[in-house]
C-alpha cells in the first residue's frame, strides 16, 4: 500500500503476443484522491477494483488497516451516500456547511488585516460531489491562500483568507463580504472492452485525463462587520520613562493566538486591531535592562485609542575586579622594573665617580 503503482498492464493478457482492439463501452465518473497525478491514479485504480468487487476479503482487510487506505476508505462511503442521496433527490440543491464567522480570528500587520484560515466544507450524504470551490470578493477584499498570495480557486481541503488593506478601512469597520461556490468537479475515465482474438474480455477502465463539472452548489456568502480601534505600545525606561529600542514584543488575541510581533524602536508603536480582549507581552527585554512589567491586558474598541506600557530597570554596571586587579599588578611591576632600572643607574653613576677620585 505504499508504493503508488500506476496500472499499465491487464492480469492474465499478453498484449504484446495477441491482435486485440478496444471498444469504447461508456464513460465513468472516478473521484480525485490527490493532486499528485501518478498517486492519484494509484487511488483511482484501487477505487474501480473495490467498486467493482475485484477485490478479495482478505485484500480489503489490508487497505481497512492501512493509513493511506483509510484515505480510499472515505472516498467509498461518501461515493455510496452521494449515490444513494443523488437518486432519491434528483432535483434537491446542493450546499456547503455554513462557516461560524464566530471562530474566524486575525493576523495583523503595518499593512493590512486578515481572517484566519476559512476552509468550507461538506459534511452532507453528497459530500463526495464536493471537490474544489471558487472564492469571490469585491474591493477592497483581497482573496489570498494560506501562504499570503493572491488566490480565487482552491481544492477542497484548500483554505483561503480574506485581507483588508489598513487604508482602506473606513469609519473604523471591517466589513468583510465574499461569496463562495462549490464545484463538483470529478476525473472521467473511460470503460473499454479488450477483444481479443474474438473474444470479449472483461471491461478495462483507462483514465481519459478529462475532468467534467457535475453541477454546482448554491453560493454560501460570508458578510459579517468587525469594528476596529488603535492600540499605543510603549516600552519604556521605568525611570527616565525613555521608549527603548531593541525589545520583542508580542501581541495575543483571547485565544492565544499570537496576531502581532514585533521589535521596538525609540517610537512607540500605533496600531489598527479588532475590537476585543488583547495580552501584550514583552518577549525579549532591551539589552542592559531588567523587565519589571513584562505582561498587560488591554481592551480595545471600536474608535477609542487604548495604551500599554510594559516597563524595565536599567542594569548597574559591575566593575570587574579580576580585570582591574590584573591592571593594578602590571603597573606595580612595571613601576618595580623602573624604579630598580633607576637604582641600578645611580649606584653605577657613584661607582663611576669614587673611582675617579
Amino acid at each position: 500500500m505504499q508504493e503508488h503503482t500506476v496500472i499499465t498492464s491487464f492480469p492474465g493478457i499478453q498484449l504484446s503476443d495477441i491482435l486485440y482492439s478496444k471498444v469504447f463501452v461508456e464513460r465513468t465518473e472516478i473521484p480525485t484522491f490527490s493532486k499528485n497525478e501518478e498517486e492519484n491514479r494509484y487511488y483511482q485504480q484501487l477505487f474501480i477494483w473495490w467498486k467493482n468487487n475485484e477485490l478479495t476479503e482478505e485484500e480489503k482487510e489490508l487497505i481497512r488497516n492501512d493509513s493511506n487506505g483509510k484515505i480510499l476508505i472515505e472516498k467509498m462511503v461518501e461515493y455510496i451516500e452521494y449515490v444513494n442521496w443523488s437518486l432519491e433527490n434528483p432535483e434537491e440543491a446542493l450546499y456547503l456547511d455554513l462557516i461560524d464567522t464566530n471562530n474566524i480570528t486575525y493576523h495583523v500587520t503595518n499593512d493590512y488585516i486578515e481572517t484566519s484560515l476559512i476552509i468550507p466544507d461538506c459534511t452532507k450524504e453528497y459530500s463526495f460531489a464536493f471537490t474544489d470551490y471558487e472564492v469571490k470578493t469585491s474591493s477592497p477584499i483581497i482573496v489570498v491562500n494560506e501562504n499570503g498570495e493572491e488566490q480565487t480557486e482552491f481544492l477542497r481541503e484548500e483554505g483561503f483568507r480574506l485581507r483588508i488593506p489598513i487604508s482602506e478601512i473606513r469609519n473604523n469597520e471591517l466589513n468583510f463580504q465574499a461569496e463562495i461556490i462549490g464545484k463538483a468537479t470529478i476525473d472521467i475515465w473511460g470503460v473499454y472492452e479488450l477483444v481479443t482474438r474474438g473474444t470479449i474480455n472483461n471491461p478495462i477502465y483507462i483514465n481519459c485525463g478529462d475532468k467534467q463539472l457535475l453541477g454546482g452548489f448554491t453560493p454560501q456568502n460570508i458578510n459579517y462587520n468587525v469594528g476596529v480601534g488603535t492600540l499605543h505600545i510603549k516600552v519604556i525606561d521605568a525611570e527616565t520613562k525613555e521608549n527603548l529600542e531593541k525589545a520583542e514584543v508580542a501581541i495575543y488575541d483571547e485565544g492565544g493566538n499570537e496576531i502581532y510581533r514585533y521589535e521596538t524602536t525609540e517610537e512607540e508603536l500605533t496600531i489598527t486591531l479588532p475590537t476585543g480582549n488583547y495580552t501584550i507581552k514583552q518577549i525579549i527585554t532591551p539589552p542592559n535592562y531588567e523587565a519589571r512589567v513584562v505582561e498587560q491586558r488591554v481592551q480595545v474598541i471600536k474608535d477609542q485609542e487604548t495604551e500599554a506600557v510594559l516597563e524595565n530597570i536599567s542594569l548597574i554596571e559591575v566593575p570587574d575586579t579580576l580585570k582591574r586587579t590584573e591592571k593594578i599588578t602590571m603597573t606595580g611591576i612595571i613601576l618595580l622594573l623602573l624604579g630598580s632600572a633607576i637604582i641600578a643607574w645611580i649606584t653605577m653613576k657613584n661607582q663611576n665617580k669614587l673611582t675617579k677620585e
